[in-house]
Order: C-alpha cells, then structure tokens, then sequence
C-alpha cells in the first residue's frame, strides 16, 4: 500500500494548477475530444481527485471513478455533492475491476495506475481489466511516464539522483521500490513509446493514437510558468502541432496511448 500511502499524504488535486503540468491535462482532453462520443459511460480508472471524472461529468457524461487512495474518492464524493454532478466512486483496485460487468463502459480511461504498478502480471491484468469492462469498439487510453524523460527532470529537481545505480533502474529495469536509497519518489514503473505500443499489441487492440501529453513542457516547467497568457497560448500551439513527431514522444515525460478493443 505505499503508492496509496503516499497520495493519501499529498495534495492531488492541484496537480494541474500551473502551466506547465496542466498541458499534460489539456492535450489529452484535446486529443481525447474528436473520439469521445456523446453521452458516453467512462470508467476513469486510477481517477485520483478527480480532474478528468468531473470535466467529463461536465460535459454530460456519465462517469465511474475508481481509486486505491481512501482520500481520493472522499474528495470525488464531497466536491460531487457540492457541484451537482452525479459521479459515482469507488475505493477499488485496477487490476480487479470484477465490480463491474463485461463490456459495460464506452470509454476507459487508465490514467494513473501505469505509473505506479510495478510487477509485469499486475500490469498485464490492468489492461485486460480495463479491456474486459469495455464495449466491443470502445476505447482504453492509457498515461504512462517515459523512462527517457526522467534523468532529464532529475537533473533540474534533485541532482543527488544523477548516479549510475539510479539510470540502471530507470532506464533497464523501469521500476523504482519506496525504501531503496535509489527511490526518488514512491513505488513507481516507468516504460517508454516502443514498449509501450509492444505491451498492448499483445491485445486484441486496434491502435488509434499516441502522444507525448506534455513534450518538454515538465522537464523545463520554470520557463514555462514564466511565460504571460499569449506567449503560453503559442506555446500551447506549439506543442499541439508537435506532441504526436516521434523525437518528440521520445523525450515527453506523459505519454497517451489510446486503442479500440477489436
């Protein structure tokens, strides 16, 4: 229960209150709204606050949220009393979503839990959950943070971090234990474009989209939140215009790949 642990001790929900991190949030709701149909049920897996549940929610979806955090789905529950907006949440595991029936949902959305599930089956079994609950024909998009871009952030966040045992097990093994000295942050898995897209090719998936949700904008956030509303704006086109290049999906700290269940 680290990874649960640890959220219950942070502040989740402002997670996206700066430019720079809120990029991640509004390139992935740009690319998700030309394949989002109207009036969809979406299951929002690893929904943490809920900042995804309730801008759907908002825009008259029909929406279930799932997390491991206690706290999370305290702040779902309470912020959906104040504001109208019926979601329903739940404390749950993603890779046991037997609450729910088979091909249930139009839409999964598996934002949160590739971050932190660090055995190769649990992972497995996340997708085939996520893949099990949804539609013949719906989507799954799936975040995860690229193994390139974290020695790049390291160096801008804590240099104690820059030594070779840490870009081992970042680079070759993917997976950083909460209590080991090379642990920056808690239980976490990092992958990257190419791994990604061979772990869901394993699945009877079509392939849809993939983009670096944030390009560099995390590695080099100061100059980011620096920048007035016009020159953000540009910025913002930039990275539109640029998060689906190859080179640059490369080096995104978030990355989105999204399929349709054959």
């Amino acid at each position: 229960m680290n990874v649960s642990n640890y959220y219950e001790s942070i502040d989740e929900d402002s997670r996206f209150s700066s430019n720079s991190r809120k990029i991640e949030f509004m390139t992935t709701n740009h690319v998700l709204k030309s394949i989002m149909p109207e009036n969809a049920y979406i299951l929002d897996v690893g929904a943490g606050a809920g900042a995804y549940s309730f801008y759907y929610a908002e825009r008259n979806h029909k929406v279930v949220a799932i997390d491991l955090t206690p706290k999370h789905i305290e702040i779902i529950i309470e912020k959906s009393k104040k504001t109208g907006l019926s979601i329903d949440a739940h404390v749950d595991n993603a890779i046991d979503l037997s609450r729910f029936d088979s091909e249930t949902f139009d839409f999964v959305l598996c934002f949160g839990p590739m971050y932190h599930i660090t055995g190769v089956d649990d992972r497995s079994a996340c997708i085939k959950e996520c893949l099990r609950v949804l539609k013949k024909g719906g989507h799954l998009a799936i975040a995860y943070i690229n193994k390139y871009s974290v020695i790049p952030m390291l160096v801008t966040r804590d240099q104690k971090f820059i030594r070779n045992s840490v870009i081992e097990k970042v680079i070759n093994e993917g997976v950083i234990i909460e209590g080991d000295d090379d642990c920056f942050w808690t239980d976490a898995y990092f992958t990257s474009p190419d791994e990604i897209e061979a772990l869901l090719h394993k699945f009877d998936v079509i392939p849809v989209d993939h983009v670096g949700t944030d390009g560099i904008s995390h590695t080099i956030q100061d100059y980011v939140d620096r920048l007035g509303d016009d020159e953000f704006n540009s910025w913002l086109s930039y990275h539109f215009q640029t998060c689906r290049e190859r080179s640059i999906l490369g080096i995104s700290t978030h990355g989105l790949y999204i399929c349709q269940k054959g």
